[in-house]
């Protein structure tokens, strides 16, 4: 439990140290987009296609086939149950897809990625990358467009992440051994994916007020049903069920903090952000307990 603690406070430390210095004036806020374009499509993509590239093979398939249809079958049964969670939480329009979307989509990938690297190393975090294509799906074709009130596009799937994914299935099949230069800059740019990722995150949040965002007492059931609701369930019945190999990442898809497209997706159509600031906020403090707890009784 020690271990998962610190790996955790890793994470949130690195936020902090984002949100001082935009507070201090030592950083402009502003450059958290210049940061979050380079997680986007160059960090998180070096890690998918390192990750890949290297693990995936025929006979991982054929031994790990059970997680994508697991998943697969989760997302589904998620969607509509997180529609009725949401109904129930508020009667604003808006807020429902803010909440539904948080129910459905966790930080996995700026906050579960490094976690289950750090905790488990390359083949675990495979595994993890595996069982989260298909809430990758949802959030770049249905989630996108909820959350900026677009419609649904299917060219949203051609992204740096599916690339990066496709890519590096096919070199992990194929058997293609690459330079020993690209490798080596893969990886440089993939271990920067944790610590740029959550200075984002707390250079999104310095914008805001910390205690309007820890006032808004709504957002702590929606941290409640994130962190522990959801995770003890999914997991808990997984365990239960069989499907010990799906348990790991499904702890990593569903007991991780909200997300933060709840705050950049509604920037940019001009949407209120402080919902989805305040719920990055609540989360990922609260995760620091309810993360530690999931893996010491499921993990």
């Amino acid at each position: 439990m020690l271990i998962v603690l610190e790996q955790v406070l890793i994470l949130v430390i690195s936020a902090a140290v984002g949100y001082t210095l935009c507070k201090t004036g030592k950083v402009d806020s502003r450059h958290a987009r210049t940061l979050s374009a380079l997680h986007v499509y160059v960090f998180l993509p070096c890690t998918l296609f390192r990750t890949y590239s290297t693990q995936f093979t025929v006979p991982y398939i054929r031994e790990k086939y059970a997680l994508l249809l697991t998943s697969l079958v989760l997302t589904v049964l998620l969607l509509p149950l997180s529609a009725l969670l949401a109904r129930a939480l508020t009667k604003k329009e808006y807020l429902r897809v803010i909440y539904r979307y948080s129910l459905m989509v966790s930080n996995y990938g700026g906050f579960g990625y490094p976690l289950i690297g750090g905790l488990y190393g390359e083949q675990m975090l495979q595994n993890a990358m595996l069982y989260a294509l298909p809430v990758s799906l949802y959030t770049n074709t249905a989630g996108y467009a909820a959350l900026t009130k677009t419609r649904l596009s299917l060219k949203r799937l051609i992204n740096p992440m599916t690339t990066a994914i496709l890519l590096g299935a096919a070199v992990g099949l194929s058997g293609l051994r690459l330079p020993g230069l690209v490798t080596d800059l893969v990886s440089k740019f993939a271990a920067c994916m944790a610590p740029v990722g959550m200075l984002t995150v707390g250079m999104v949040i310095s914008d805001f007020d910390i205690g309007s965002l820890l006032r808004v007492k709504m957002n702590y059931a929606v941290a409640a049903l994130r962190l522990l609701v959801l995770p003890f369930a999914i997991a808990g019945t997984l365990k239960l069920l069989g499907f010990e190999t799906c348990v790991v990442p499904a702890l990593m898809m569903y007991a991780m903090p909200c997300g933060m497209n709840t705050v950049i997706f509604p920037r940019l159509v001009g949407e209120d952000c402080e919902t989805g600031a305040s719920l990055t906020m609540i989360s990922s403090l609260l995760a620091c307990l309810t993360i530690p707890l999931c893996f010491a009784v499921l993990g």
